[in-house]
């Protein structure tokens, strides 16, 4: 499925950082594509997630440098390393999380970058320019963005007893109010933290059989497998679910929705998270302007929004100072905007050992 609108957008904020990237602000417009505008000059085709940019910001940097973004979402890591495999210089541009970075490199698929050529990145906190995992030689093998636990929200005028365990999940009082994302790699890392699995990312095939009976179990408490988090947050805040499997700052998206207190839980069997980036494709034909667009994209005002938007913290420190000249750093500490170091401490997502056997599983399960 596929998002065609972006409905939680805020105003009138971040004046005190107008005077980078243009001097304009984000907001969330609607479309999946950010193709309703046409300038003349360079088109990158960019394979994302929704949370990556705002339609409004993706036209402001096209006047500004002539060079458009133009979007297209997917959900899972593995679809879009296959698509950018099988579709050669289609685009320009891949997002993607943490060790799947190094696989993109491995396979031939992206390009590493030298942060040089980057004057934006110097807005980056330290720690982020030096993932050991992303080195190639001098160079850093993407430009980073973003990152996140997965945790549960829950709404507890529905759930009564903070849910502390992922097999709480599997009371059958929420037949169909649980909503997740349709990643199923992640799903199944999930589901292997939840069964014991120290290494959710290389389970041994009895592993993945115990993961696989967790989501058969989980699967009548799902109400959707949403292709974005944005359609989580939606249905978190119009009561729809009652419970969403989902990234940071969810609480404060569905309360700015006009939706329901909701609270955060983290299981004691542990979980998953992020560090996301945005990724040179190497097939790509406008490999000339990718930087051009990176710095001007990823100034700190966009970033600053992007995070009251969508919540989860950002890699962008000067974006942080804005936050909090701006009356919003209680909001960005919360959210842990100021704790990258955080981010090195998780169970990183990345390719399963056995990508394959992970999918056939899911699939089983949810199916194809």
């Amino acid at each position: 499925m596929s998002i065609t609108e972006r409905t939680l957008s805020r105003s009138g904020l971040l004046k005190a950082g107008a005077a980078g990237a243009a001097g304009l602000y984000l907001a969330r417009g609607g479309g999946a594509r950010a193709g309703t505008f046409e300038l003349e000059g360079t088109t990158l085709n960019w394979l994302t997630w929704s949370d990556h940019y705002a339609n409004d910001q993706l036209k402001a940097v096209a006047k500004a440098i002539a060079v458009q973004g133009r979007p297209q979402l997917f959900s899972d890591n593995a679809d879009a390393y296959l698509k950018i495999k099988q579709t050669g210089s289609q685009f320009d541009i891949v997002s993607a999380d943490g060790l799947w970075v190094p696989k993109y490199v491995a396979s031939g698929l992206t390009v590493p970058i030298d942060l040089a050529d980057f004057p934006v990145s110097k807005q980056l906190y330290s720690i982020a320019r030096e993932f050991p995992f992303w080195k190639a030689g001098n160079k850093y093998m993407a430009y980073p963005f973003s990152w996140s636990t997965v945790q549960i929200y829950y709404n507890p005028k529905y759930v009564k007893t903070k849910p502390t365990s992922w097999h709480a999940l599997l009371d059958k009082k929420y037949a169909g109010k649980i909503s997740a994302e349709n990643i199923p790699t992640d799903m199944m890392a999930i589901a292997g933290r939840a069964t014991g699995a120290k290494k959710p990312y290389a389970m041994t095939s009895a592993q993945i059989s115990r993961a696989k009976a967790f989501l058969q179990e989980l699967k009548p408490n799902i109400l959707k497998l949403a292709s974005q988090n944005n359609e989580v947050v939606r249905a978190l805040a119009d009561g729809s679910a009652w419970i969403g499997i989902t990234n940071l700052g969810t609480d404060d998206r569905v309360k700015d929705a006009g939706g329901p207190v909701v609270k955060t839980a983290y299981p004691k069997e542990g979980t998953v998270g992020f560090i996301d980036s945005e990724n040179m494709v190497k097939a790509s034909k406008h490999q000339d302007v990718y930087a051009k667009f990176i710095n001007t994209a990823e100034q700190a005002p966009w970033i600053a929004k992007n995070f009251l938007t969508n919540g989860r913290p950002l890699f962008n420190e000067k974006a942080y100072k804005i936050l909090v000249n701006t009356g919003h750093g209680a909001r960005a500490r919360r959210l842990l905007y100021n704790r990258p170091d955080l981010a090195l401490k998780m169970t990183i997502k990345g390719p399963a050992s056995n990508e394959q056997a992970y999918v056939d599983a899911f699939n089983e399960v949810f199916g194809a």
